[in-house]
């Protein structure tokens, strides 16, 4: 119970401190696996653009993500890099895990005080969190890449991720920019 106080007092003051300033930025990004559907929306929430038939990780979404376990983080996110990928195409790189996830992971007895120390660390100077934890990271959003569209039509198959086709991603990324909020849900 102390560590929930704790970490709700930090969020707190987290999201009075840092929230002024990338709420500042318009637009952002909804993604819904219920209906399969990213959204890119605009700062007075109209739909700038929509992509359906995205795929997540083979696990599913779960509220957090373990190294390994093929699932798809829900929360809330900001994009981190915008980069190449010889894989993927570009890989949009988003600031997962969050101090929210490591705080739900400590409390289950899964993640340790330094590690949670460091994702917070990291969180607050906007820097990619640690990936090497019990929480894994490289979560984002890609194409197919080299990959087959067919199994993407079909299937959720990242590690993770969320993927759009490969025409979905050329458009996405006009919209996309460092400092953007991604909603997984």
């Amino acid at each position: 119970m102390h560590k929930r106080l704790r970490l709700a007092s930090l969020l707190l003051w987290l999201s009075l401190y840092y929230g002024p300033a990338w709420a500042d930025q318009a637009g952002w990004v909804l993604v819904e696996s219920g209906t399969r559907t990213l959204t890119v929306l605009s700062g007075e929430n109209k739909t700038l653009d929509r992509f359906d038939n995205i795929s997540v990780g083979r696990g599913g979404i779960a509220p957090l993500h373990y190294r390994g376990d093929d699932t798809t983080p829900r929360g809330d996110y900001r994009i981190l890099a915008i980069r190449p990928s010889r894989r993927f195409g570009t890989f949009v790189a988003l600031d997962y895990p969050t101090p929210d996830h490591a705080g739900q992971a400590a409390d289950a007895g899964r993640l340790d005080p330094d590690s949670f120390d460091a994702i917070v660390e990291a969180w607050l100077a906007r820097r990619l969190p640690p990936q090497d934890t019990v929480l894994g990271g490289a979560i984002g959003i890609h194409g197919v890449g080299r990959g087959d569209p067919a199994i993407h039509r079909a299937f959720d198959w990242t590690d993770g991720c969320v993927a759009l086709s490969n025409a979905q991603l050329h458009r996405f990324a006009r919209w996309v920019r460092v400092g953007m909020r991604v909603v997984i849900r």
